[in-house]
């Protein structure tokens, strides 16, 4: 390039340079002034604000110990002594215009000496703010409109209490706004005091009281109005335009404002505004010099700048050929550093590092000049120094060490080192990544597959190999292991009603509750679902594992508290010792879930250990149930009919309908073993619909030889309950058989009613609504029977056997059938008694008013064949009923 066309060039530079200086510097003085002013508006209500705030804070102090004086509280306790003195001298003290008391319901009942005395004694302002304030929240302040002065005034109020810290009224103090006024007065902008209504309260433009900086329509100043806080005129509305998404307005002649703003801590949506002109701003900081005279300067500097680089050219080109011949050599560097990778690379001789990149600076917290400063072995910590070293001295070494950084702490990484050659001689190249999100990583892959990830106990692998070693130190220390099983009862239903968001919650609270009762040293681990294993170690005695598991069921029943609600559980626990009851993880856990399910078929909310007559329990359930489901196929199911008897028409009445099992393996399989095992299994809603159909059919033939007085009494299980479709098989049996639904009695357990949900309460009324009768069966021997037949539609209550069996020797047997028989009466239902097997029995239930009966002294259970040849042919019980060659006597059944 020529020398002409670099001074061109230069001197072009030069224009260009004085010309943005220029327009620079002017911007520079508008911004600084912007930011002057801005900062002074903001300075102007910050201070406002803040001796405001002093000034509340010390008047609520104040208002606190006036609050406490004897003569304010006395007043209260004893209305006949005068206040007035006290609250004169606190009106003095704080300099306010009025001090007053008010009772707990608003009533002014002692004010200072006050020209307007007589005229505000007496009325009740519950309707101002700071007086509900002070009752909810023990003091309050508000600025408000004088209701007889029309003045208006910072209202401070603040509850009154007795020694015993009972309520006794409100203390009231107002303090004259105007000197607020006072402070403010020669700010150059406009400063604004306003109410969360928008609403001036005070400002140095006396004209804006009372006026809303917002507009308002009829209803908002309507509302203002019958609030009474700011008068009884209607609002006008300031002339300002508010810009969208600026805190600037403009006001009606087109004048545009900063507005600085600031909330007032202690008055709670009041807030200060300073308005000021755009067009005001204050003097620059750099308006001490004169724009001439640093163009002039600048121009001077310029002129010496291009005189120097056409003088010292020469010298520049060959310093400037050096720097391109050094960038060569750190280009070079520069390469070989990134072959390596996208990690921090360090570039050593021996231990002193000569260059590296970007990302070991930030991975080691150095700065350029201190990593340079910096040697190898400081970089690690003392232990990994001789580690690093050996690979350092091996090319190509890979080795995972703990770095340390520039403020102490150490961090993981994995090292690779390679030998060069730079410069003609020997280096190192070391690449590091840093490795402890991988760290973190693999110990969350170990944790997650040893730990449950809801209850963060340990899973069922972890708690597997625990009870191995467990095992393996007890034969060393002679001592024993026991595992319990422990089951929640009743789980499922909250998980299943109220969803799986309640379900984890409660599982949460049960895991701390059974951490809170076990030692430190003990294992406690989630199996799965709501199953927990607690592994006891060494232990001496079997009564130490009884009271920990004693303490477990006492923890579970405790009351849980999830999401607002109340809810109650309880467990069942298993318990197994090794090694007596064997050896094995997967042995102790079955013979424990053995011993568990043995207590919950026992009753549940209780513990007991393995015994080998356990497993017989579960093989012969598990036999039951294998035949159970091929029964009706095999027809091995039949029907019994056991007689019941009318008192009042001294005839037969109906009968109930038993079902039995011979089976061609077991032989007579009891009801009670085979039904809850067909519960259980839902065996029950198939059996259920083939004993409704055959009942039905055969009770249609016996109530045409009855002139259609018979009535047939089934029972149901809640299973059957479960969707609703009992509804549809009681229509098909009905419909198919001919068999009136008023002579049908469904007998409903206790069990079916403890849901009592709404499905429940819909399907009993749709069978009630169907015709059909609806029996409380059992009743007495649960908790709730009185206040289900309130709620449930029932028709007939069937005493329990259990009552019954004992009149005849025990008195309070005879109490609970009267009162229970005096009750049925009074709601209109009928009662039949169940198992009487003698003479005084019948006739005691006779004469206490009771409908109908059932037992062994009228008629067993029985075939239909031999029901109808035995009981059809009268409508009274035969001399001698007999069945199976058993003889019955005949009770006297006149009056």
């Amino acid at each position: 390039m020529k020398l002409k066309t670099i001074q061109f060039s230069l001197a072009l530079l030069c224009l260009l340079t004085l010309f943005g200086s220029l327009v620079g510097y002017i911007w520079l003085l508008e911004t600084d002034a912007e930011y002057q002013s801005r900062q002074r508006a903001d300075s102007y209500v910050e201070k406002v604000n803040a001796e405001l705030d002093a000034y509340l804070r010390a008047q609520s102090r104040q208002l606190s110990l006036q609050a406490s004086l004897t003569e304010v509280t006395g007043f209260y306790s004893s209305p006949g002594e005068d206040p007035t003195p006290v609250l004169n001298r606190i009106c003095d003290i704080n300099s306010a215009s009025l001090c007053y008391l008010m009772d707990l319901d608003g009533y002014m009942v002692a004010v200072n000496d006050n020209p307007l005395k007589q005229q505000i004694l007496g009325n009740n302002f519950a309707y101002r703010p700071y007086f509900s304030q002070a009752l909810s929240g023990i003091s309050s302040v508000y600025l408000a409109l004088g209701y007889r002065t029309k003045k208006r005034g910072l209202y401070f109020s603040h509850q009154v209490r007795g020694e015993q810290g009972q309520l006794l009224g409100v203390i009231v103090n107002k303090i004259d706004i105007t000197g607020l006024e006072e402070r403010f007065t020669d700010v150059p902008g406009k400063m604004v005091l306003l109410s969360p209504d928008s609403i001036v309260m005070a400002s140095n433009i006396r004209e804006w009281v009372f006026k809303s900086m917002n507009p308002l329509d009829s209803w908002q100043q309507q509302l203002l109005v019958d609030g009474r806080q700011f008068g009884e005129r209607v609002t006008e509305t300031l002339p300002f335009v508010w810009k969208n998404g600026s805190p600037d307005v403009t006001d009606e002649f087109g004048n545009n404002y900063r507005v600085s703003t600031a909330e007032i801590e202690r008055l709670p949506g009041w807030r200060w505004l300073y308005l000021e002109d755009e067009n005001y701003l204050p003097s620059s900081h750099f308006s001490d010099l004169s724009v001439l005279t640093l163009l002039t300067l600048m121009a001077v500097i310029l002129t010496m700048i291009t005189w120097m680089l056409l003088s010292k050219g020469r010298t520049y080109i060959h310093e400037l050929s050096r720097e391109i011949h050094d960038l060569r050599i750190s280009e070079s560097r520069l390469r070989q550093l990134t072959q390596t990778g996208s990690e921090a690379v360090l570039l050593l001789r021996g231990n002193q590092i000569i260059d590296f990149n970007e990302i070991a600076e930030g991975m080691f917290g150095y700065t350029r000049n201190e990593l340079l400063s910096t040697e190898m072995p400081d970089l690690w910590g003392s232990t990994q120094t001789e580690r690093v070293a050996k690979a350092m001295a091996n090319s190509e070494q890979h080795i995972e060490a703990e770095a340390v950084r520039h403020d102490g702490m150490s961090f993981p990484v994995e090292l690779n080192t390679k030998h060069i050659i730079l410069d003609d001689g020997p280096a190192t190249i070391i690449n590091l990544q840093d490795i402890t999100v991988r760290r973190q990583r693999e110990k969350l892959v170990r944790y997650q597959a040893q730990f449950d990830a809801l209850t963060n106990l340990p899973n069922r692998t972890l708690m597997t190999q625990r009870l191995e070693r467990a095992i393996s130190r007890s034969a060393l220390n002679d001592g024993f292991v026991v595992l319990m099983f422990i089951d929640l009862d009743d789980f499922k239903k909250i998980n299943d009603s109220l969803g799986h968001k309640v379900g984890d919650e409660l599982l949460i609270s049960v895991s701390q509750r059974l951490q809170d009762v076990i030692h430190e040293d003990d294992t406690l681990a989630r199996y799965g679902g709501d199953e927990f294993i607690l592994i006891l170690e060494n232990q001496q005695s079997q009564a130490d594992a009884e009271a920990i598991a004693r303490k477990i069921l006492v923890a579970l029943a405790m009351e849980f508290q999830l999401q607002g609600r109340s809810y109650f559980i309880s467990g069942s626990i298993g318990l197994v010792i090794a090694p007596q009851d064997g050896t094995q993880p997967e042995e102790l856990l079955k013979k424990a879930d053995t011993a568990m399910y043995h207590v919950k078929a026992e009753g549940r909310n209780n513990f007991a250990f393995y015994t080998p007559e356990m497993n017989n329990e579960i093989t012969d359930r598990l036999e039951v149930e294998d035949q159970l489901r091929g029964a009706l196929e095999r027809d091995e199911i039949y029907l019994n009919f056991q007689p019941i008897y009318s008192f009042k028409e001294q005839q037969l009445l109906g009968a109930e309908v038993l079902v039995r099992w011979d089976n061609i393996q077991l032989g007579m399989v009891p009801p009670d073993v085979f039904i809850p095992v067909a519960e259980q299994t839902g065996l029950i809603v198939p059996l259920g619909e083939w004993i409704l159909t055959q009942a039905c059919h055969q009770a249609k033939q016996w109530s045409e030889q009855l002139n259609g007085e018979f009535t047939l009494g089934i029972n149901v299980s809640p299973r059957q309950f479960k969707d609703g479709h009992i509804v549809q098989v009681l229509h098909q049996a009905l419909e198919n058989s001919g068999f009136p639904a008023h002579q049908l009695v469904l007998e409903i357990t206790e069990g079916l009613l403890i849901k009592h949900d709404a499905s429940t309460k819909t399907v009993l009324q749709q069978i009630k609504d169907m015709g059909i009768c609806l029996s409380m069966d059992d009743f007495g021997t649960g908790y709730s029977s009185l206040s289900y037949l309130k709620q449930f539609p029932f028709d007939v209550v069937k005493i329990d056997r259990s009552f019954v069996r004992d009149l005849a020797s025990d008195p309070s047997d005879q109490k609970l059938i009267l009162a229970s028989i005096a009750m049925a009466k009074g709601l209109g239902l009928k009662v039949v008694a169940e198992g009487v097997e003698d003479v005084y029995q019948y006739d005691f239930l006779h004469t206490a008013g009771c409908d109908a009966v059932q037992g062994y002294l009228l008629g067993r259970p029985m075939s239909a064949e031999v029901f109808y040849a035995q009981v059809m042919d009268s409508s009274v019980p035969s001399e001698d009923l007999v069945e199976d060659g058993v003889s019955v006597p005949q009770p006297g059944l006149t009056d």
